[in-house]
């Protein structure tokens, strides 16, 4: 291995080098938390329709129509940007008592605002059926967690197909 002028290898240095950034907040690690006071009652009762989340991905914040990183209140289901756009997801938050629970558009995260910390679907059952059905409308494919077991069942219908099929709306 390469030897560096002070004796330690390249490596080395390179590992201490990236965990000073670490340190200094330029990385860093999202634990998402595995429960939360806020769910249920943050969550919509209503049943999840592929073909609406599918509408979700799509539409621009509805309150100053940006497009670039949106996210869904999982009470209301009203699509608004993030904090780092305009931040009307952030202002809905605040200004609707129960309105904590936000799913993104780009990565399906759960982002709570009253805990300030992202939510594990694999962990919250009641954050499933909104994740599945945008999983399903945003890839085509159900999720599969951990347990290798699919959330949806998708009637037998196959997806291997290359005819581009859509699956029909889902309720969830």
């Amino acid at each position: 291995m390469e030897k560096a002028p002070d004796g330690d290898s390249l490596l080395a240095q390179m590992i201490a080098a990236q965990l000073e950034q670490e340190g200094n907040g330029e990385f860093f690690q999202v634990m998402p938390e595995t429960s939360s006071p806020n769910v249920p009652s943050h969550i919509s009762s209503g049943p999840w329709i592929t073909d609406e989340c599918a509408s979700m991905l799509s539409r621009p914040c509805e309150s100053c129509g940006d497009v670039g990183e949106n996210w869904v209140c999982l009470q209301t289901r009203k699509v608004l940007c993030s904090r780092y756009r305009n931040g009307c997801a952030v202002r809905h938050a605040m200004a609707q008592d129960l309105c904590a629970l936000h799913l993104s558009t780009v990565d399906l995260s759960v982002w709570d605002h009253k805990m300030g910390a992202y939510l594990d679907v694999f962990a919250i059952e009641e954050l499933r059926p909104a994740f599945a059905a945008l999983h399903l409308a945003k890839h085509g494919t159900p999720p599969v967690f951990p347990d290798m077991t699919p959330v949806l069942d998708l009637g037998g219908m196959d997806l291997d197909d290359d005819d581009d099929k859509k699956p029909a709306a889902k309720t969830f």
